[in-house]
């Protein structure tokens, strides 16, 4: 490449909502220093890889996607980071190509990385290592999310919780929060951009504001009050850090989605235990049943992990019923995968990968028939739709406040609120009809 030529760059993400705000503001970083950002599936000369490591078949996958780039794309330069690239560094160094590397820690000079990277051509490695107690580090990125009708805006980091299978406070570092002052002001620039739902996201939502004398019942109230035409949508919040008062902010803010994803994990108590969760199936259900009192017709989805090690099949059925009962509009249900350096790795009991398949399989089923239990319960009701695509002429599609995937026919323009009643709640998308109003 002769000089003043711009590099071309792609990013590539896997894993969860923050990961892909990260990605998101670290693309913002490259094109404010002159880099031309390029869509994935396009020729670059630079690949930037941001990896996941919450399971075995994420770290799989990254190694995966990392060949496959080295394979098509053998000229082009390799950068690492992420959530891998921090736990696992010495994996990612083996792997052919790879020039760059750095982890969650320190990831805010990346674009600096790369630019010492292409003066010298010399390989580096940048994995910093966490320092418990630091709990100002919170780098702002601003990303743009362009071509985009939701924006993700990462308010909370790190995690200290410990679950006994969980390698993301390894990854992500102790409890973060970014100051109220800032998040207001990254959501109006988000507003200001044109986008009309915000997703508020975090690796520990729920402990927002912890160390900063705040807490997240009190973000909500603030930016409820902000003026215009929005919507704002809560990542993964925690069971107990449902307090009276989250509960009470979250109920009576109107520009809320009615709509929370809260992680189950098992519905057996003893398992929970073992997981080091800190709470009883009993108390999940009764924080959901108050949180739906306050907010009828909330929806409720949720994770469920299969196969940890010790479960019985009595204590897999609990599971099972809880699903049942609990009517969630969503499950994500993954399978057990040991983490090196936790304490369920080395757990007596370990269950076998076709036993944990086959639970996979059976859960699945019961939390398709839950899901359709809950849809059921929005067929002939308003619902609020933002339009993200005309699927077919004169087909729009969108998600409603419940999250759940709308389709309705009229004349649109996308990134659209539109009034919508349901009319069938077999499966998604839903097919609704516009109204102009509430009945």
């Amino acid at each position: 490449m002769g000089k003043g030529e711009r590099w071309r760059t792609a990013f590539l993400t896997l894993g969860c909502k923050v990961n892909q705000f990260d990605t998101e503001g670290l693309a913002a970083q490259f094109w404010k220093k002159g880099f031309l950002v390029v869509p994935s599936d396009e020729p670059a000369d630079i690949y930037v890889i941001n990896t996941c490591t919450v399971t075995k078949s994420a770290e799989q996958k990254a190694r995966q996607l990392i060949r496959k780039i080295r394979k098509e794309h053998p000229r082009a330069l390799l950068v690492v980071t992420g959530c891998y690239a921090q736990t696992n560094p010495e994996a990612i160094r083996e792997l052919p190509g790879v020039r760059v590397v750095t982890g969650v820690a320190g990831r805010e000079n990346l674009v600096e990385l790369v630019e010492k990277y292409l003066a010298s051509q010399n390989p580096l490695w940048r994995v910093l290592s966490w320092d418990r107690e630091q709990r100002e580090d919170f780098p702002l990125l601003q990303p743009e999310f362009k071509g985009r009708t939701r924006a993700f805006l990462k308010i909370q980091d790190g995690c200290g919780s410990f679950c006994s299978y969980c390698k993301i406070p390894l990854a992500r570092g102790p409890l973060r929060s970014l100051p109220p002052a800032t998040v207001l002001a990254e959501f109006r620039r988000f507003l200001a951009l044109g986008f009309k739902e915000v997703v508020l996201v975090g690796i520990h939502l729920g402990a927002y504001g912890r160390h900063l004398d705040f807490d997240l019942a009190g973000l909500i109230r603030r930016i409820d009050r902000e003026k215009g035409d929005f919507r704002v949508r809560l990542g993964s919040v925690e069971p107990l850090d449902f307090t009276p008062e989250l509960i009470a902010a979250f109920s009576q803010a109107e520009s809320f989605c009615p709509h929370l994803h809260i992680p189950l994990q098992s519905g057996s108590a003893a398992v929970l235990s073992r997981m080091n969760r800190p709470y009883t199936p009993k108390e999940y259900a009764r924080i959901v049943e108050e949180l739906r009192r306050n907010r009828p017709g909330l929806a409720v989805s949720t994770d469920v992990m299969v196969g940890f090690p010790g479960e019985t099949e009595e204590e897999f059925g609990e599971t099972l019923n809880f699903l049942r009962d609990q009517e969630f509009s969503r499950v994500h249900i993954f399978p057990f995968s040991p983490r090196e350096g936790t304490p369920a790795a080395g757990m007596p009991g370990q269950i076998p990968r076709r036993v944990k398949e086959e639970r996979k399989q059976r859960a699945m089923e019961v939390a398709r028939k839950a899901a359709a239990g809950y849809r059921q319960k929005l067929d002939g009701k308003v619902v609020e739709v933002l339009t993200e695509k005309e699927s077919a002429p004169g087909v729009w599609e969108g998600f409603c406040g419940e999250y759940l995937r709308v389709q309705i026919k009229g004349r649109f323009s996308v990134n659209s609120f539109v009034k919508a009643r349901i009319a069938g709640a077999e499966k998604e998308p839903l097919p609704a009809v516009p109204v102009t109003a509430d009945p």
